[in-house]
């Protein structure tokens, strides 16, 4: 089973092979399917994912249309077509990232994927070794490179999909920048318009929307429950965290309330 590095944007070429002995392919395979199982089992309630949010431990969450997965399934379904990787060409600084295709070649739409770091290579330059042709007394110096494989995935590919415990963590391998933005002046505008809000005549969220409130805006939109009908639940939440959610009624509809915020002093909290 083949092994294959995910480079940096520094390096033309993206995807290379690492060439292994039938041992090391062996052992390799071994311990990703391990880590496949592993990860499958205890991480097994998918959810989809919205920045801000911290999975609990059975949690993973899952990106659909992840585009970035069509350029690892075409090195797994034909691995003798990747450039072998030569660390005296590219560095072994130069790799983001190590995947296998877990189930090729029967399958290869399913890849589990480690990042890599500095702490993985083996720095063998101050490294002495028995000789191997004659004396076994005799020591020369190490010239060759290694690394160690991780003892955990970071993500799983499944065709266009991916599965991930840490976003922070896959944003190191790929650009994540397209799945989480900000939201815009169009966006705060759409949001306030809700009819779960009421708020003050004259409130403009813009105006005091920093980076944490607009992140928080997308969170609370990518999440789709903000809708009338869960006012209840928000409340009861917020009960639980001693932060009284107020409200005020409109033609006997009850709604979450702000008022101005020049008035309130603070600006308006969105948990």
């Amino acid at each position: 089973m083949a092994l294959f590095a995910l480079l940096d944007k520094t390096i033309a070429t993206r995807i290379v092979r690492i060439e292994l002995d039938r041992s090391a392919s062996s052992f390799v395979s071994s311990i990703f399917k391990q880590q496949r199982t592993h990860f499958e089992s205890h991480h097994n309630n998918i959810i989809q994912f919205y920045a801000g949010y911290t999975p609990k431990y059975d949690e993973c969450f899952e990106i659909s249309d992840f585009i970035d997965s069509s350029s690892l399934i075409d090195a797994v379904r034909r691995p003798t077509a990747i450039q072998k990787w030569n660390p005296n060409t590219i560095s072994i600084d130069n790799i983001n990232a190590l995947f296998i295709g877990v189930d090729a070649p029967r399958d290869p739409t399913v890849i589990a994927l480690q990042t890599f770091n500095k702490k993985q290579i083996l720095d063998t330059s101050k490294s002495f070794l028995a000789s191997i042709i004659g004396s076994s007394t005799t020591f020369s110096k190490a010239a060759n490179i290694g690394f160690n494989v991780d003892d955990k995935l970071t993500a799983i590919i499944k065709n266009n999909k991916i599965q991930f415990k840490s976003f922070f963590n896959l944003r190191s391998v790929f650009d994540m920048s397209s799945y989480f933005t900000a939201a815009t002046d169009q966006d705060l505008d759409d949001f306030i318009q809700s009819p779960i809000f009421s708020f003050a005549q004259g409130f403009d969220l813009k105006s005091i929307a920093d980076t944490v409130i607009r992140n928080k805006v997308t969170l609370i939109n990518q999440a789709g429950l903000l809708t009338p009908q869960n006012l209840s639940i928000f409340k009861a939440e917020a009960g639980k965290v001693n932060f009284p959610l107020q409200t005020t009624i409109i033609g006997r509809v009850e709604k979450l309330y702000y008022p101005h915020p020049k008035r309130n002093k603070s600006p308006p909290r969105f948990h």
